[in-house]
């Protein structure tokens, strides 16, 4: 480094590896792999032990006070998605999250509803 170089601390990375915030695991403890668009929600049940939650399970759960993408939570905690899916598991087992079921087909917008909204955004 020269003497105009400043370090940032920005750039030492993440200072727990993943594999610490998961205990190690690379699968949810359900062995149910959330999707990323799944739909994720606070259920509202008080911590019985919130003690127990690491503060990465803390910032997720305060996100999903409303609905969230898990992808959004990737996104919003800086974390990998395959270790939000992992926190996302616990909170789903301890019952402080609820998965929203996904939109039945029928209700799903029409192919040409989605072309034209296309053609609409490409026009601008």
């Amino acid at each position: 480094m020269s003497a105009g170089d400043k370090w940032d601390a920005r750039d030492a990375g993440p200072v727990v590896r993943p594999y610490a915030l998961t205990g190690g695991r690379t699968e949810p403890a359900d062995g149910e792999v959330l999707d990323l668009i799944a739909i994720v929600v606070a259920s509202g049940k008080p911590a019985s032990d919130s003690a127990a939650l690491s503060p990465e399970h803390r910032k997720i759960l305060s996100l999903c006070q409303a609905p969230a993408t898990v992808a959004d939570l990737a996104s919003d905690t800086s974390l990998p998605l395959g270790v939000v899916r992992v926190l996302l598991a616990d909170l789903i087992v301890r019952g402080q999250i609820t998965v929203l079921p996904n939109q039945p087909i029928g209700e799903m917008p029409r192919a040409e509803l989605l072309r034209e909204v296309l053609h609409g955004l490409r026009a601008l």
